[in-house]
């Protein structure tokens, strides 16, 4: 009886071992959790985290989300560690790739091992510093234009200006590169950004039902009205554009450099010669300038994709119409004399934006045109056919 006792014990023994073997594979033990959706969605970063609502079997020693370009991201990939117990958690995912798709999942351990929430699938966006440049050549040229040209105004006086080399935007800043920047400063439906040094002046409007070809919040984060990716960035301020211009390590160009650039070595109206037509450019094609004809006069009547008409001979896009583009001067009357690297009128009202756009006739197209109408210059002024590029210097 003895000995039938001690095997009794023996596998009574056997048995709670097995049993406790068993209760690492229960997921019981294991901790209960749910995955935030992802937000505030940049180049190269996003937010989620997650919601611990039970903590198992023993206390959550460790917690975050996992992520991966994988389906079933886990710790092993990579993760975050935001704190230990039950709960809601936010987690900063950082160290992203751009225009890239990933998948994130929150995580919890405890003593009994790692538990994981539902996967959630989201996509960078587009890099803003992604922005290929052309450069322009340090030159004397003559800024303004002749009176003898075509539609010539009294504020393009002829003086010569000599310039340092520079970078500029080969094309002008996309609806998806200003979501991007947008995003990544976690600026909301406002449009205000109050880290950048113009925090009380809103940067972007979102885009209306009757002109939606801009950006619209869709409640977490800016995002371009779908098939206007490409297209340039509209309804922007002047403080917009310069704080743009700033986060990517540049500036809004002069006047002097934007004219120098848009001439590309030329002394006619465009860079085009003494005409722009239909195949050139995207302006009011009913209007072409002086004696100038077009094949076709319905123009496109909103902004296209950047890059749609040839460059010019510095390589750079949309020079002419598209949009207008803002400049960094204020507005105010040019100097008769040489100048070197001018920056306009150290004060004024307007801001000065050039270039024509698809609403323009082709005489405000023109290179010397200066833009500053009292109705649509002030900085914090935005349009349906305003927008920009930017400037490096090397």
């Amino acid at each position: 009886m003895k000995k039938l006792r001690k095997l009794s014990v023996i596998a009574m023994s056997f048995v709670l071992i097995l049993a406790s073997g068993c209760k690492k594979e229960n997921s019981v033990f294991l901790p209960v959790l749910t995955t935030n959706e992802v937000s505030s969605i940049s180049f190269n970063s996003a937010t989620s985290g997650g919601s611990i609502t039970s903590k198992g079997g023993s206390t959550v020693i460790a917690r975050g989300v996992c992520w991966s370009s994988t389906s079933t991201p886990t710790i092993s990939n990579n993760k975050t560690s935001d704190g230990r117990g039950i709960g809601l958690f936010t987690s900063s995912i950082t160290g992203l790739s751009p225009e890239t798709t990933y998948f994130v999942r929150a995580y919890a351990t405890n003593s009994d091992g790692t538990a994981y929430g539902s996967v959630r699938q989201f996509k960078t966006s587009a890099d803003p510093a992604n922005n290929p440049t052309a450069l322009i050549p340090a030159g004397t040229f003559t800024m303004g234009s002749p009176e003898s040209e075509v539609n010539s105004y009294l504020d393009e006086t002829q003086h010569e200006v000599t310039l340092s080399a520079f970078r500029m935007s080969k094309y002008e800043i996309t609806n998806a590169q200003y979501a991007a920047f947008l995003n990544a400063k976690s600026i909301g439906s406002d449009g205000l950004y109050a880290a950048g040094a113009y925090p009380t002046d809103t940067l972007i409007y979102a885009s209306s039902d009757s002109s939606n070809w801009g950006l619209h919040f869709s409640g977490t984060q800016w995002m371009p009205v779908a098939g206007y990716e490409t297209s340039p960035v509209i309804n922007v301020t002047w403080y917009g554009a310069a704080e743009f211009a700033t986060y990517v390590g540049g500036s809004l160009p002069t006047e002097a450099q934007w004219e120098y650039a848009c001439r590309a070595g030329t002394t006619s109206p465009f860079s085009t010669g003494t005409c722009l037509t239909n195949l050139q450019a995207n302006y009011y094609w009913g209007a072409p300038y002086g004696t100038c004809t077009n094949t076709v006069t319905t123009y496109p009547g909103k902004p296209q994709p950047v890059g749609t008409y040839a460059a010019n001979a510095y390589g750079l896009y949309d020079m002419h119409g598209n949009v207008w583009e803002w400049c960094a001067d204020w507005y105010g009357d040019y100097p008769t004399s040489p100048q070197t690297n001018p920056t306009g009128s150290a004060t004024g009202l307007y801001r000065v934006f050039r270039g024509g756009s698809w609403y323009s006739d082709a005489e405000y197209c023109r290179s010397a045109y200066r833009e500053s109408n009292y109705l649509s210059n002030y900085p914090n002024s935005y349009s349906i056919d305003v927008g920009f590029r930017v400037v490096f210097v090397p």
